[in-house]
């Protein structure tokens, strides 16, 4: 019985024991040495993921837009479609990138189109699988900012932008915006219609020359320079997507 006994405790003590792990200095210094890797890339591409060149470089569908967005301002350019324009001036895209007027150097494509996962996901999708649209559809009001959850109107003008239009409830307060042109001989901006209130986004087009929407009607609409009439607004779309 003893014999046994002696037999089992040295079998029991000659099993191999389980080794901890041992943080030696060389394992400590390539762990912090990944780990420096790692976040520095992570930051050169959440860097790289905030320009302009970011968006072209995954959708090539993109590429119209950051086009028309790198052009020089107030001379002849191209829109998004390849359209002629007199005057780049009058693609919101191209006059925002460096306009002094605003509180940045630089207004990025993220400035406006705010990133929301949802929609980003949805993009990739799209573009893995190839239904996706090209050129893009066009969009105004609701289509820039219902990912979001936000009013349309907060795409031109919320805390960051044309704060000075907002009433207290968020939204556009329709005299302030008609006193900016009130001076004109014809205010693109009088609430002569009530009933119709158009999106800011009808006009003012981002890649695209804007259109004065008024000359539908008012023959007189003055447009400023680079600017296409309503009519000429709706050409550009019919080239581009057939008849609507």
């Amino acid at each position: 019985m003893t014999d046994k006994n002696t037999v089992g405790e040295g079998a029991a003590s000659a099993s191999p024991k389980k080794k901890g792990l041992k943080l030696t200095p060389r394992k400590l210094t390539v762990a912090g040495v990944a780990a420096v890797v790692i976040a520095v890339g992570g930051f050169a591409f959440w860097e790289w993921h905030e320009t302009p060149q970011f968006c072209a470089a995954i959708c090539h569908n993109m590429d119209p837009y950051l086009e028309t967005y790198m052009q020089e301002d107030n001379v002849p350019g191209t829109d998004k479609y390849g359209n002629p324009v007199s005057d780049t001036s009058a693609m919101l895209a191209t006059r925002h990138r460096e306009n002094p007027s605003t509180t940045r150097p630089e207004m990025r494509c993220m400035a406006c189109h705010h990133p929301v996962l949802a929609e980003q996901v949805s993009e990739v999708v799209m573009q893995v699988s190839g239904n996706y649209y090209d050129p893009l559809t066009e969009r105004v009001g609701n289509d820039l900012t219902h990912w979001e959850g936000i009013k349309s109107t907060q795409f031109c003008a919320n805390e960051n932008c044309h704060s000075y239009l907002m009433d207290e409830n968020g939204d556009i307060n329709r005299d302030k915006l008609e006193s900016i042109t009130v001076s004109r001989k014809f205010n693109p901006h009088a609430q002569h219609h009530p009933d119709m209130q158009l999106e800011c986004t009808e006009c003012h087009k981002g890649h695209r020359a804007s259109v004065m929407v008024c000359s539908g009607c008012h023959e007189d609409a003055e447009m400023p320079s680079g600017w296409v009439s309503y009519d000429e607004g709706q050409k550009i779309l019919e080239r581009a997507y057939g008849k609507r």
